[in-house]
């Protein structure tokens, strides 16, 4: 089963897509997520949540939100988050 991202804004939905797996800067240090992974609610801090899609990581400089992860599917909601 494929692990399915999406990156939500209060603006936009800023990316949907399937990843094998990423690093996120939770409140107390990072953390990763692959597939079938346990379900997870995270608050998120300030930083770089890296995305490996087909090899290669899609970095989004994060400030706040939250993460959820459920029947991989993850589920950021940031209170900002720009593509680098």
């Amino acid at each position: 089963m494929a692990l399915t991202l999406k990156i939500v804004t209060p603006e936009t939905l800023l990316f949907e897509g399937t990843v094998e797996g990423i690093v996120a800067p939770g409140i107390d240090g990072l953390f990763g997520v692959l597939n079938n992974h346990a379900p997870l609610l995270s608050a998120l801090g300030e930083g770089q949540l890296t995305a490996t899609v087909s090899g290669k990581d899609l970095i989004f400089d994060i400030s706040g939100g939250f993460l959820e992860v459920n029947d991989n599917v993850i589920s950021v909601m940031a209170d900002t988050a720009v593509q680098k």
